[in-house]
């Protein structure tokens, strides 16, 4: 079986007062997901990309962003 999943805390201050879940995070802005299940295997624990060189990502990011505004 295959599933895909968002998990999120609710646990912080902004969610603080509010008695329906769902409305939370719609309205109080759930920006990170502490994790994510896409076809039945985890991608993000604890808010962290699993399985990924984030170091790497984020040099490879910045490489292509210098590259798209070299060519601007």
């Amino acid at each position: 079986m295959q599933a895909d999943l968002a998990l999120f805390r609710l646990d912080e201050l902004r969610f603080s007062g509010s008695h329906d879940p769902l409305a939370a995070l719609v309205l109080c802005g759930a920006q990170r997901a502490d994790r994510v299940m896409v076809a039945g295997r985890w991608l993000v624990e604890n808010a962290t990309l699993v399985n990924t060189d984030e170091a790497r990502l984020r040099g490879e990011h910045q490489q292509q962003a210098e590259r798209l505004v070299r060519r601007l």
